[in-house]
């Protein structure tokens, strides 16, 4: 039988777009895999009983967050706003930090990050790991997990990490302003401010982590919501911790995360991903991202899991503590880690 030319020449274009199209699905699932793909394997199996040191941990974070969750507390409170940075400088302070404020005014009214550094006693001001979490709430909240959660938790790593010793690295512990709506990703965020004066003042920065919204939990199965595909390649519980960066720290991601997993009996998932993905850079990394420095975000994944996000039902009473001591315990060692690598 005689195939007319015409029928040929389609058959040949078809499998040319097949095998084109085949390749740019193989070239899409490599991209995927490389940004997913994480060193170590993800803790399983049930959690062990909490230590001493994490009990008392867990009683700390708790009484930080029932103290900056106590009302709506941003732009539109200041005067809760104000006492919340005013109980902040007290805890560095009395921990033996010198607290820097590094003061700007927005539409008439004075606000402010707070900074402490713990010096590398070996090499003081040549490296810095930035470790901060802002300490605005959203309207209409309390905050306490978005983001009194993340406060408490820089809190108790600078107590923690007081003396750590032979760090090759400073440690700059921030507390920022101004991070929810209607500053979020604009000139006026407080990590806009504070990553636009290091690179100004050409602070070497080689790992920011953001702390972000930590606390709730969940081991019920659909309790983690994904932006698509992701579902198909992370599980449906939300009981992990998350580490968040944009795909240029994809090294960052890993190296946090093998860290993290070596050390930690704590589920827990990365990614490095492009930042039209909703969510990428949702947080104060993204300010130092677009200075030019590594970062990245530790999170529960917000608004992909908490059922009261930037809403008044965001209270104290939907935290787990047990759990948040156990990532900021993990996360303790990960800056440790961080902060001693050879330059």
């Amino acid at each position: 039988m005689r195939v007319h030319p015409f029928v040929v020449r389609l058959l040949q274009s078809v499998l040319r777009i097949s095998a084109a199209l085949v390749g740019v699905l193989a070239v899409l699932a490599c991209g995927v895999l490389v940004m997913t793909t994480m060193p170590l394997h993800s803790y399983r199996g049930a959690l062990p009983a909490l230590t001493p040191q994490e009990s008392a941990l867990a009683d700390r974070l708790r009484a930080h967050v029932s103290t900056v969750a106590q009302q709506e507390h941003n732009l539109r409170n200041p005067a809760a706003l104000e006492a919340v940075a005013t109980y902040l400088e007290r805890q560095l302070a009395l921990m033996g930090y010198a607290v820097e404020r590094q003061e700007y005014t927005v539409a008439g009214k004075p606000v402010r990050n707070l900074q402490a550094i713990l010096p590398s006693r070996t090499a003081p001001g040549q490296r810095t790991v930035v470790v901060g979490a802002h300490y605005d709430s959203a309207h209409h909240t309390p905050g306490a997990n978005d983001n009194a959660t993340g406060t408490a938790a820089v809190l108790e790593l600078a107590r923690s990490l007081r003396d750590m010793g032979d760090a090759s690295a400073d440690i700059m512990f921030v507390l920022y302003t101004n991070e929810e709506p209607p500053y979020f990703k604009t000139p006026l965020m407080g990590s806009q401010v504070h990553a636009k004066a290091l690179a100004a003042q050409k602070t070497r920065v080689i790992a920011m982590l953001s702390l972000e919204t930590m606390g709730y939990y969940s081991d019920v199965a659909g309790s983690q919501k994904y932006p698509w595909p992701l579902s198909l390649l992370y599980p449906s519980e939300g009981n992990f911790i998350a580490f968040v960066g944009a795909t240029g720290d994809l090294g960052l991601v890993r190296t946090v995360v093998r860290s993290f997993r070596s050390h930690t009996s704590f589920p827990s998932e990365g990614i490095a991903a492009p930042r039209f993905i909703p969510g990428v850079d949702y947080s104060d990394h993204a300010a130092y991202i677009d200075a030019g420095y590594p970062a990245l975000m530790v999170t529960d994944t917000a608004p992909y899991r908490y059922p009261h996000y930037h809403s008044s039902q965001d209270t104290l009473d939907k935290v787990d503590f047990e759990r948040l001591a156990r990532v900021v315990s993990g996360v303790e060692r990960v800056v440790t880690e961080l902060a001693r690598q050879a330059p």
